[in-house]
């Protein structure tokens, strides 16, 4: 628990004032820098004293995402970007970010869910104005930060809201093999790439991003360094590197892709064949638009055959069910994800688990060691009408304490 920072001095007749710049870090360095100012004026120094106009909303907004856009990644960027001016600009303006308080951040929630934006995006604008009072509040700039509780505070707004729980939704087995039939009847380009994904739980843009160099046909694995969106080119989700581990069936599949990529370069006289594994016909990467469309071709067909018409990215989901319903550690399961951390995918798998337990032999000790022979006279001994007498009898009464003499 922190303490509060306060900073008091004492003016002509005796009279004390006294102000409190709240706990923690900010309030630290905001309270030393008001005495600073204070001792410089008593000592008759203006020069020591700082005029500060008020931090507008919407030029610190601005202003951090100039400053942090090189720590973001070009997708993240223009998302932060849109939540600025889209939504938070237009709802506080120039308002000073110290006269905002968590009651206004609930009206602003309310005044967006109203306008019918996602509770989703609704935390995730908060977020961004969260980050930039953590800046403020380290560097002093600010004593207090209203949008720190915004998490909890947003958990609350959704479940009332919500009109039921969500939680991730895979196909079926049946509805697995349904895709990936029709993709390899009538879109035979796509089915390598959608079987990729059923197979090894990439995202998207991480299986676009595949070069023939980061599959390793010998230790049957694969080797995630990149991922494609519509920004370009960037480093995986989390940021690091990770191997996945790849069935012997999807290994097969790719190797006959690559050698039909062979013969399609010897026909149109290519010197070498691409190093995307999914590739454009000039060779160059794929663009999101390239899958979108016979991903909705392929998902309006097996709709025919009764495959419910989810997300491309719910075959991530369906990859984690599957991998978890077969025993599969949870760690292991969230490395080959890339989760950053094995709690969020328990978050968000925990329904997968089983909940009901109904055999605890693993804690049953008191049988341990004893002969099935001996275990069946107690049984026949406890359920005797006699029991309680048979205990006197043959256990007899407990002999008394031996004590030395005094």
């Amino acid at each position: 628990m922190h303490s509060a920072w306060h900073f008091s001095s004492i003016f002509c007749h005796g009279k004390r004032s006294k102000k409190s710049f709240g706990s923690g870090r900010g309030a630290k360095k905001a309270a030393e820098r008001s005495a600073t100012e204070i001792n410089s004026l008593l000592r008759g120094d203006p020069k020591g004293v700082t005029l500060r106009r008020p931090l507008a909303c919407d030029r610190q907004l601005r202003l951090w995402l100039s400053d942090y856009s090189i720590t973001l990644k070009p997708t993240t960027r223009k998302t932060n970007r849109g939540l600025i001016e889209n939504h938070l600009v237009p709802f506080f303006g120039s308002r000073p970010l110290d006269s905002i308080t968590e009651r206004e951040l609930l009206r602003f929630v309310e005044d967006r869910s109203d306008s019918g934006l996602a509770p989703k995006t609704i935390k995730n604008a908060l977020g961004v104005l969260r980050r930039v009072y953590n800046i403020l509040e380290d560097e002093g700039s600010v004593s207090t930060n209203p949008a720190k509780n915004i998490g909890s505070l947003m958990r609350r707004v959704e479940n009332v809201a919500a009109k039921e729980t969500k939680r991730v939704e895979p196909w079926t087995r049946r509805e697995v093999e349904g895709l990936l039939g029709v993709a390899r009847e009538h879109e035979p380009d796509f089915a390598p790439f959608l079987s990729v994904l059923f197979a090894t739980g990439l995202r998207r843009g991480e299986a676009m991003a595949l070069k023939w160099t980061d599959i390793n046909f010998d230790e049957r694995c694969i080797d995630i360094r990149r991922s494609i969106s519509t920004e370009g080119e960037s480093t995986p989700k989390s940021g690091k590197s990770r191997r996945v581990q790849v069935p012997d069936s999807l290994m097969i599949e790719l190797f006959d892709l690559l050698a039909a990529r062979r013969q399609s370069c010897l026909s149109k006289g290519w010197p070498e064949i691409p190093e995307w594994v999914f590739c454009s016909q000039a060779g160059t990467s794929l663009d999101p638009s390239n899958i979108n469309r016979p991903w909705v071709r392929v998902r309006r067909r097996a709709q025919a055959f009764g495959v419910r018409p989810l997300r491309l990215h719910d075959a991530r989901h369906t990859w984690a069910t599957f991998a978890l319903l077969s025993g599969k550690n949870i760690r292991w399961v969230s490395e080959q994800l890339g989760h950053a951390d094995p709690a969020f995918t328990l978050r968000v798998y925990a329904h997968v688990l089983r909940e009901d337990e109904v055999d605890l032999s693993f804690a049953d000790f008191s049988s341990a060691g004893r002969p099935e022979t001996a275990r069946s006279e107690y049984l026949d001994f406890k359920e005797s009408p006699n029991y309680a007498e048979n205990m006197v009898r043959r256990e007899g009464f407990e002999p008394p304490t031996l004590r030395f003499e005094a």
